[in-house]
């Protein structure tokens, strides 16, 4: 055998030797946690009574999110909440820590809700700087508030068995797409608001349904947007139900889909809202401010009882809707609330005015603050068939 063969083989055998000891380390990640070792947090619930925090956490099973034909779901639990006390978030986080099996990862987590309670103590700074710390959470959880038990609140699933992963509290844009009553709002969005004028936020208020929807079997519990909670980085200022506060979705730009129904004595109309636009005017005179506010929307012809002309039904339409933001205000002025961040517009167009008449970072609203409130809607009816009710009367022909 020449000297440039023998050569080739050495080379081709250390080229195998080095492959076959580099092999087991291509193969395997010796250090990873494989994923059903590890127990995934969804939701975050925090309370306070007592001089102590409660904390708890809802826990998300992934087996329930891709359907295996070979798991019985039915054997398996749909839910499963741990909760344990502490002076401190912090405190209370690791007394759970203790009663945990495995590693428990925050990276999943959807949202956290706290109680009245906890807010009027100041816990959603404690909440949001102790998230904003940890590497694992992100800027896009879901933020609520609310007054039930939050043991029972995070133990309700969804209908038909689905994971809690598919819940109003852990993906609100599903249904926000076609009732946009409320805007879910994220961690982020809490931190912007609070840090500039008015220096408060508002936050979806939800509560327990137990007699809205029902299986074959039992009555279930659902979680349901109920109202609103207006609060500043230290404490509650107040709440309000969806009643109260029906003007706040017709200031909302990211507004997808919402409804109005206007009552009248000889009819009934239904229009579906889908686009609107708001202007807020700041009107300035010496150190006086006042605020004008426009909407235009575009409206579809949803629902009608009886005939009646499309110009009597568009303009009991903007009267309604006037009210409804003049009503929603007027609820935030007796808590000293700006419910339209109103102090925003002026801080940002008129700072030397907002410098001059600002009281503990935002304008002093009156019910004479707003002076004027414009609503011109423009009705699309869907064709001369929409016009009239789709069943009526001889005599109405």
């Amino acid at each position: 055998m020449d000297h440039k063969k023998l050569k080739n083989q050495k080379k081709r055998k250390s080229f195998l030797l080095v492959f076959f000891l580099l092999l087991p380390l291509l193969s395997s990640c010796w250090d990873s946690n494989e994923p059903e070792r590890i127990i995934y947090v969804q939701g975050l619930g925090v309370d306070y009574k007592n001089g102590a925090y409660t904390v708890y956490l809802q826990l998300i099973n992934p087996s329930l999110i891709a359907k295996s034909e070979t798991a019985s779901k039915n054997q398996q639990a749909k839910v499963v909440v741990g909760n344990a006390s502490g002076r401190t978030l912090n405190e209370a986080i690791f007394n759970l820590y203790r009663s945990s099996q495995r590693r428990i990862f925050w990276g999943h987590l959807s949202f956290f809700v706290l109680t009245e309670e906890a807010l009027q103590e100041g816990a959603l700074q404690a909440t949001l700087d102790l998230l904003d710390r940890y590497r694992e959470t992100r800027y896009l959880t879901w933020v609520y508030a609310t007054k039930e038990p939050l043991k029972e609140l995070l133990s309700a699933i969804p209908p038909l068995e689905m994971s809690t992963y598919f819940s109003r509290l852990s993906d609100p844009e599903a249904a926000y797409e076609q009732s946009s009553f409320i805007d879910p709002v994220n961690m982020r969005e809490i931190l912007i608001a609070l840090n500039e004028p008015p220096h408060e936020a508002i936050i979806p208020y939800v509560r327990l349904a137990k007699h809205t929807w029902k299986t074959n079997k039992k009555t279930d519990q659902i979680v349901q947007f109920s109202g609103a909670a207006f609060v500043t980085k230290n404490n509650l200022k107040n709440t309000l139900s969806y009643k109260k506060i029906k003007g706040l979705k017709w200031l909302n730009e990211d507004l997808k889909r919402e409804e109005i129904s206007i009552k009248e004595e000889s009819a009934s109309v239904s229009l579906l809202i889908d686009k609107l636009k708001v202007k807020k005017k700041v009107v300035v005179t010496g150190r006086d401010v006042r605020f004008q506010i426009s909407v235009e929307v575009d409206a579809i012809l949803w629902g009608l009882m009886h005939p009646k002309k499309l110009k009597d039904v568009q303009n009991a339409a903007e009267e309604t809707m006037r009210n409804e933001i003049k009503q929603t205000f007027l609820e935030g002025i007796k808590t000293n609330t700006d419910v339209y961040r109103l102090s925003e517009e002026v801080y940002r167009n008129h700072l030397k005015t907002w410098q001059a008449v600002e009281k503990n970072g935002k304008v002093p609203l009156t019910e004479e603050s707003l002076q004027s409130i414009s609503v011109k809607i423009k009705l699309i009816h869907g064709g001369e068939q929409r016009k009239r009710p789709t069943l009526h009367s001889q005599q109405s022909r």
